[in-house]
């Protein structure tokens, strides 16, 4: 498994300038070759990334020479990645409109991108420093954490701070979780809920809400930015030294906004991939959750896809893995003792009384122990995750039947017979 490692770096001046020389050659390698992929196209040549790069090669010395001036690496990997890029959108082309990811390759800014790649022969790591061609030995805030075969690195610009991520084919143990299954209903003031409980006892794990906290101060210095840029249009002049203060300080306040949010999912996610085998999710609908305008920036900082992918990962570093749970399973209208369906149930009710059997749930955890019972005892494959028979999941849960599974013949109250553990209602 090929594992990244994002580390602060501690640069000169100099060396910020090299780095700033280097980031420029990159983003010109880039639009120098969309051009003139666009232009071999126009002419009825077939371009590919081994023809725009020789063409590179060739004109390079006569009309780019300060490209020499930094890394062959900046422009040799920018043009790959373009190739790349377009494979990529010739690719999504075949698939159906909704399901496209990969956009036609774009001409690139000086705030678009700020970065140059590194080959794995081209630079040295040596405890807590790295030496980067025609720039030297660079200082970093910490040794490199992954032992393996290193394959790459990248030297980017986030917020005011330079960083370097570092690429690793990582060949270490796998750590085995030490319990079965467990379900997690996510939401927004807390992050996640989970049917089973922690090592430490946790059954709740809250969500710092980064955004909430700083978004005043985010908006201010936004305003402020957006006032002097008008004026400095409408007047001709020059960017100022204040101005290029206040985005400094915007940059900063996006960074650190960032780093709460990802520092508390990466805790979260290690501490669940630890003690649990089989992790159920909910397939949940990000895309028409957050046209909730109210609902939107609250949704969309809590970042539920990055909870998913950083879970896909770990439970596969620990030998387990992820069951995702139809999202049309009605996980907070069902009454996790008797199965009776509630006929509806608003986002303010946090608690109800079954109408069945009288038991009183709190929201997040009844969804959580629903989710559990349907990932991990599912008979069929669950729609919209990975296929999972009964039989791999009890394999992975160590024998553990669930305590009320979900099955076929359940009475659901006045809602009728549940043929399927994900039945859309």
């Amino acid at each position: 498994m090929i594992l990244g490692h994002t580390i602060a770096l501690d640069p000169t001046t100099a060396q910020e300038a090299a780095f700033r020389r280097a980031c420029g050659v990159a983003r010109f390698a880039w639009n120098w070759s969309l051009a003139e992929w666009q232009r071999m196209h126009a002419a009825g040549e077939k371009p590919n990334a081994d023809k725009i790069k020789a063409r590179w090669n060739a004109v390079r010395k006569a009309e780019f020479p300060w490209s020499y001036e930094v890394t062959k690496c900046a422009s040799g990997q920018s043009i790959i990645d373009l190739g790349a890029a377009f494979s990529n959108f010739f690719r999504d082309l075949k698939k159906p409109k909704g399901v496209r990811r990969a956009k036609f390759p774009r001409f690139k800014s000086k705030r678009s991108d700020n970065g140059f790649a590194l080959w794995n022969d081209q630079f040295q790591i040596d405890g807590d420093r790295i030496r980067i061609p025609k720039v030297g030995w660079v200082r970093m805030h910490e040794a490199l954490r992954f032992d393996g075969k290193i394959v790459g690195a990248r030297v980017s610009r986030i917020g005011t701070r330079w960083h370097v991520s570092v690429q690793v084919e990582a060949a270490h143990e796998r750590p085995k979780a030490l319990g079965n299954a467990v379900g997690i209903d996510l939401g927004i003031a807390t992050l996640m809920t989970l049917s089973r409980p922690l090592p430490d006892g946790r059954t709740k794990i809250d969500n710092p809400r980064a955004r909430r906290g700083l978004i005043g101060r985010q908006r201010k210095l936004a305003r402020r930015i957006s006032r002097q840029e008008k004026v400095r249009r409408t007047t001709n002049a020059k960017t100022s030294r204040r101005q290029t203060i206040r985005r400094d300080r915007l940059r900063k306040l996006h960074y650190r906004i960032a780093s709460i949010r990802k520092d508390a999912i990466h805790k979260a996610t290690t501490a669940v991939a630890n003690a649990f085998r089989v992790v159920c999710l909910e397939d949940l609908n990000v895309a028409g959750m957050s046209k909730n305008k109210r609902l939107a920036g609250s949704i969309l900082d809590a970042s539920f896809h990055e909870v998913r992918r950083q879970l896909d990962y770990k439970t596969a570093m620990r030998g387990g893995r992820v069951v995702v749970v139809d999202r049309f399973f009605p996980s907070s209208r069902a009454c996790s003792d008797c199965g009776v369906i509630a006929d509806s149930m608003p986002l303010h009710r946090r608690k109800w009384e079954c109408p069945e059997c009288g038991a009183t749930h709190d929201r997040d955890e009844n969804a959580a122990r629903n989710i559990e019972l349907v990932g991990a005892t599912g008979a069929e494959p669950l729609a919209g995750g990975p296929s999972a028979t009964r039989g791999e999941i009890e394999a992975l849960v160590a024998g553990e039947p669930a305590t009320k599974p979900w099955s076929a013949s359940r009475e659901l109250g006045t809602r009728g017979v549940c043929k399927t553990p994900c039945s859309r209602r």
